[in-house]
């Protein structure tokens, strides 16, 4: 998933986790796992969505 830089800095203001930036990438400590926002062109894009998923279709096979 991926957002604009203004997009992104809204949903951030909205949610209250803690939040660590570095050049290029944004962490969001959430409640189950960090979720990691990389610079890709002009937007900011995560993986979160998909490895949730994935977890979840993992915990279905066990």
């Amino acid at each position: 998933m991926c957002m604009s830089a203004e997009a992104l800095a809204l949903f951030l203001n909205l949610i209250a986790a803690n939040i660590t930036t570095e050049p290029g990438r944004i962490i969001v400590h959430a409640t189950e796992r960090d979720a990691h926002w990389v610079m890709v062109g002009d937007e900011w894009c995560t993986m979160a969505p998909q490895i949730d998923s994935m977890e979840r279709f993992a915990t279905l096979r066990r």
